[in-house]
Formats: structure tokens, sequence, C-alpha cells
């Protein structure tokens, strides 16, 4: 039978995990086999989106296959939406994302859209989070930087390097 592979992120699922799925299989089928990829044990409804997607997929839906033969991401997840607060220049911008959303898009979003910044000197930005030093990876996804009912996170939009002299 034909698979469909999967690059799973989601709500204390931090790092993707790939995992594979009978094809014909609907949403359902994905929640209970992604119960155990997660860190700590979870009560409650969990959503499926589509990387970057906007409404989740529906609990009877089949689930989607790649085009391409590349592994399909998705995202599960307690929380439909995820607050970003993004403070530049001691100015805080904050939005709603979904939790499939990239930290890609999102600095994309407040960089180029909140802030101004062309597209060149955004790229020597980064996202940071708030308090810390991590820098979440371009690809990692804003809900597995988050747990319901927590469905917030704030971050520093940072130089990539800093020059010292």
């Amino acid at each position: 039978m034909k698979t469909i592979e999967i690059l799973l992120q989601g709500e204390h699922i931090p790092d993707i995990q790939l995992i594979e799925v009978d094809s014909g299989r609907q949403v359902k089928d994905l929640l209970a086999v992604t119960a155990g990829c997660r860190k700590e044990a979870v009560e409650g409804e969990f959503f499926v989106f589509h990387e970057d997607g906007v409404e989740p997929l529906g609990i009877e839906d089949m689930l989607p296959e790649s085009e391409d033969g590349q592994p399909v991401p998705l995202h599960v997840h307690r929380c439909r939406s995820v607050i970003a607060t993004v403070t530049f220049n001691g100015v805080s911008k904050g939005h709603e994302f979904r939790p499939g959303m990239t930290i890609a898009a999102v600095k994309k979003w407040v960089a180029v859209m909140e802030f101004g910044m062309k597209p060149a000197d955004a790229a020597e930005h980064v996202l940071q989070i708030a308090g810390t030093t991590d820098r979440p990876e371009p690809d990692t996804h804003i809900g597995a930087l988050v747990a319901c009912p927590d469905c917030s996170v704030a971050f520093d939009l940072v130089p990539l390097k800093r020059v010292e002299g």
C-alpha cells in the first residue's frame, strides 16, 4: 500500500518528526498516531494545520498527499491561533498567527509589513525568544514554541550578527 510521509511539528513536539501513514487515511487517524510523538501526555481537542495554513483541516478530511513527492509538513496543536509579540528598537507589535506558521513567515510579516524594513535589511535580522538567546530555526512552526492554554510567545527582532569594533 502507498504511504504518505509527513513532517510533523506541534504542541509538545518541538523537533520535526518524520512519520509515515497509509495513503487514504483521515485527519483523525493522524491524531491517533501523533499522540505517541508528544513529549508529554496532554488532553484536549487537537487541530491539524498545513504548514503556513490558515484554517485547520477537518477531522474527517483525508490526509493531504504531496504533489511533488516531498513529505507533507503538518502541525498539530490545541491552540487555533498563537499571538506573537515582536519587539524591535523598543517598539512592540503583536499579531495572531496559526500554529503552523513558520518563524520565517512571522519574521517576514513583522520586519517588512510592521517595521517597514526592506527585504535585504530584514534578511540581516532574526527572531529571538524574548529574555533568552534562543533563535528558532526559520522552518520551526510557531506553535512548537507554545503550549495550550498559553497560546502566545514574545520575540525580539535582533541583528543576525553584531559587528563589534
